[in-house]
């Protein structure tokens, strides 16, 4: 129709669509259009876990800081800066910093050793995993887990190493010994297993055969217990602990069974939102790595299986983008971040239900940690980029 104006857009799209018919046939990327699905379960699961640590931390702050609001107001202001930053990143293409990685790689490595030294590391309960800096204390470790992904994806596109060869495989693993390494001796055994099956995953994903992996971690296993062993006698006390955690109510196996009595008093529906009777006092931190717990006795088994459910929708969704994704370097990344939020979760939940050793990890989105949740935003906004380049099936 003569004087009708079309949206610039619209006619950006069909030159596109005719320079497509016109040559080869070839797959469009959908520029400009995240997956919407998956930042709707970020939010639901970031809202959710802001509920729940508000409810789990309200009596720990009114004990320690006299204010019920302490955990969950610095929480939430990390929570923003977060969403900042995932805004950011999403807008930006994760190529354009692809030849930054190894740099970031150096940084995180430098500062997990700065970690290890008197006055600039920070130790707490018995673990030094923390940096003082003149506005929060960082934690070296929370920055390692998307780097190494994106430093093992950017080594795989290079096309450098024969995955499919040990000799290959060697400048992968003489890394992650480097870094898992300076995870043990701060004995921060839980982030040195989220980090070493991040990237594990990526090389898998990247050409590894699965069967020499599975013979290593069998070979790895007892060596790594004989080291938790001479590093950090708390950490084998928690371990043979797991075998009988009534055995020792008292000590080693404290927290664990305030969690199984947390979870056991909920039932199937739950006491109710906030009316937790184990975060007082009688379960250690349960904003932390337990407030799964807190979930189980609060909301019961529907509430339990609700949270399973979102982290697994994600994970998926995840999943989804690293198939979807344009090019090897971003499918890779996607896969090392989809692992990264199945490890944790997994190993959470195992935790707080006594199904494997206490390894202190947190649960993604719910546990209280400023650098955690800032650093896992970020880590959705470069998952939203690369479903903004995702190809059509």
């Amino acid at each position: 129709m003569a004087g009708t104006a079309y949206p610039k857009r619209a006619i950006k799209q069909n030159r596109r669509t005719t320079r497509a018919k016109i040559g080869k046939p070839v797959k469009l990327a959908r520029m400009g259009e995240i997956d919407y699905t998956f930042l709707f379960i970020v939010i639901l699961l970031l809202s959710f876990g802001l509920v729940m640590l508000l409810s789990a931390s309200a009596p720990a702050g009114n004990t320690l800081h006299n204010n019920s609001y302490y955990f969950f107001n610095k929480q939430f202001l990390c929570a923003i800066l977060g969403l900042i930053g995932m805004w950011v990143i999403s807008r930006i293409d994760y190529n354009k910093y692809k030849n930054t990685v190894p740099k970031f790689m150096i940084v995180c490595t430098i500062l997990l050793v700065c970690v290890l030294i008197p006055g600039l590391g920070v130790k707490l309960n018995g673990s030094r995993r923390w940096l003082n800096t003149p506005f929060l204390q960082l934690q070296p470790s929370e920055f390692m887990k998307p780097v190494i992904a994106m430093y093992f994806a950017r080594l795989v596109d290079s096309g450098k190493y024969n995955l499919k060869h040990l000799k290959g495989n060697l400048p992968y693993i003489g890394v992650m010994l480097i870094v898992v390494g300076l995870m043990l001796m701060e004995t921060h055994l839980s982030g040195a297993i989220v980090i070493a099956g991040i990237g594990v995953s990526v090389m898998i994903a990247g050409g590894t055969p699965i069967k020499p992996v599975l013979i290593g971690a069998l070979i790895l296993l007892p060596i790594g217990l004989i080291g938790v062993r001479a590093l950090s006698g708390v950490r084998w006390a928690r371990v043979t602990s797991f075998m009988n955690p009534f055995a020792d109510i008292r000590d080693e196996s404290y927290q664990v069974v305030q969690g199984l009595y947390a979870i056991g008093s909920g039932g199937i529906f739950g006491l109710g939102l906030g009316q937790s009777v184990q975060k007082y006092s009688y379960l250690p931190e349960p904003y932390n790595d337990f407030i799964f717990a807190i979930v189980c006795e609060e909301l019961g088994l529907i509430g339990a299986a609700v949270v399973i459910l979102l982290f697994a929708a994600l994970i998926i969704r995840a999943i989804r983008i690293a198939m979807n994704a344009p090019d090897t370097y971003g499918s890779l990344v996607a896969v090392g971040i989809a692992a990264q939020l199945a490890i944790q979760t997994i190993l959470n939940i195992a935790v707080a239900t006594s199904s494997v050793p206490n390894t202190g990890v947190a649960l993604p989105f719910f546990s209280y940690g400023g650098t955690a949740i800032i650093t896992l935003l970020c880590e959705m906004g470069v998952l939203l980029n690369i479903s903004r380049h995702s190809v059509k099936d």
